[in-house]
């Protein structure tokens, strides 16, 4: 009686390790290297952005004081603004996410989402918002 019982508990102990790597895998992942792949994403630029507002401009691009910054700085437009994407390594910005608030509240506690995104319209991008690594979604604050 007693080697059956101990038989039971190690199945349920094993299924119960089962479940939770299923979990773990397909439902709540912890990637913490796509975690930092996307925050370096976000927060590197890809080629030079002008220093002054006339080459700026000249460049076309947005001469503008982000967020709470307190100068002025230079933002481009992007060539590929919209083009669906799975990673920033496929666009002159980032690749975004289109979260819902849901969602996005989700994501500022940890928790990622499967999914695609766009190409940024701009290089820079400011605020709290999803951001796509190898179809991995995640939040990242960027003031």
């Amino acid at each position: 009686m007693a080697k059956r019982i101990g038989i039971i508990l190690l199945s349920l102990f094993i299924l119960l390790i089962i479940a939770w790597r299923i979990d773990r895998t397909f439902f709540h992942p912890y990637q913490p290297e796509r975690e930092a792949q996307i925050r370096d994403d976000v927060t590197t630029l890809k080629f030079t952005v002008p220093k002054t507002e006339e080459a700026c401009l000249a460049a076309g691009g947005l001469w503008e004081k982000p967020g709470p910054r307190p100068a002025e700085e230079c933002n481009l437009p992007t060539k590929d603004a919209g083009k669906l994407c799975e990673s920033s390594n496929v666009c002159e910005g980032v690749c975004l996410a289109d979260l819902t608030s849901d969602q996005l509240s989700q994501g500022m506690r940890g928790k990622m989402f499967k999914t695609r995104g766009v190409c940024s319209p701009v290089i820079k991008i400011y605020g709290c918002r999803g951001y796509v690594y190898r179809g991995w979604a995640s939040v990242v604050c960027v003031d």
